[in-house]
């Protein structure tokens, strides 16, 4: 992949993604030539849009469209300006518009940087990045994800203190290593660490091996397996697994992210 054109990177919260984003360029990535706008909203209400318009759209004048701020980040641009467009969003199965079908829906939609966009999710959400300690307790660790929208709510005897755990936030900030509730403390050799561990972690979910993966997997197989190993359970939950390692691995290919976990 070049990397002298134009990236479109589409965030789903404020601040806190590009945030990110522009933290791993610092340490990791390089400086990348690229545009990051916020969509502001969860990915079920970008389905919900996309639907009304039955999925013929403009990313560009989407974007337009939802700020004022987009709209003069993107003035100068239309969607032929990007030659790659990447979206991050949360799984939030707990929100009261949440539905598997439609996240299915989507990253079939979305999975080609080139065309549509490809499409990146965070198991449970963005803060997955942060929520680790070692790679052998993260290997295993999977959260609650559904809550108020767990099918199996009226047969469960824990479904009052179930409903008082705290939010995932504050979950990931308390059971990580204290540095990483920093991203300013994110140096290249954290950086190292965790997108070594969260690929690993992936491929743990698809192969059941938890080490530098072999080959590059879509996000539909990723929400596959994390619905047959995880979500689609009598207590449903996610293996914790962070959207920006995977774009990381996406971007350099399996061979280049060996060669850059040894610099």
């Amino acid at each position: 992949m070049s990397n002298n054109e134009l990236h479109l990177f589409v965030f789903e919260g404020v601040r806190a993604e590009s945030i990110y984003v522009e933290k791993l360029e610092q340490n990791f990535l390089g400086k990348r030539i690229s545009v990051k706008c916020v969509y502001d909203a969860e990915i079920y209400q970008l389905y919900k849009q996309l639907k009304a318009e039955d999925f013929a759209f403009d990313m560009v004048d989407l974007l337009k469209e939802r700020s004022k701020e987009n709209a003069e980040l993107l003035c100068d641009y239309t969607r032929d300006s990007f030659a790659y467009v990447y979206l991050f969003f949360d799984y939030d199965a707990h929100s009261t518009m949440a539905d598997d079908d439609k996240i299915a829906e989507m990253l079939k939609f979305f999975d080609n940087e080139t065309e549509n966009g490809l499409l990146y999710i965070s198991y449970p959400m963005l803060e997955a990045i942060r929520h680790y300690k070692d790679k052998e307790g993260f290997k295993e660790l999977t959260v609650k994800c559904k809550r108020a929208n767990c099918p199996y709510k009226n047969e469960c005897e824990d479904v009052v203190a179930c409903m008082k755990e705290p939010h995932y936030k504050t979950v990931s900030a308390s059971e990580c290593r204290p540095q990483l509730t920093n991203i300013n403390q994110y140096t290249k050799e954290v950086w190292q660490e965790l997108i070594r561990a969260h690929v690993s972690k992936m491929n743990y979910l698809v192969h059941d091996v938890f080490d530098l993966p072999n080959k590059i997997e879509s996000q539909s197989t990723i929400f596959e397996k994390q619905q047959e190993k995880h979500i689609n359970h009598k207590c449903p939950e996610v293996a914790v697994l962070s959207a920006f390692p995977i774009y990381v691995l996406d971007y350099y290919g399996v061979e280049g992210l060996k060669k850059k976990l040894e610099d």
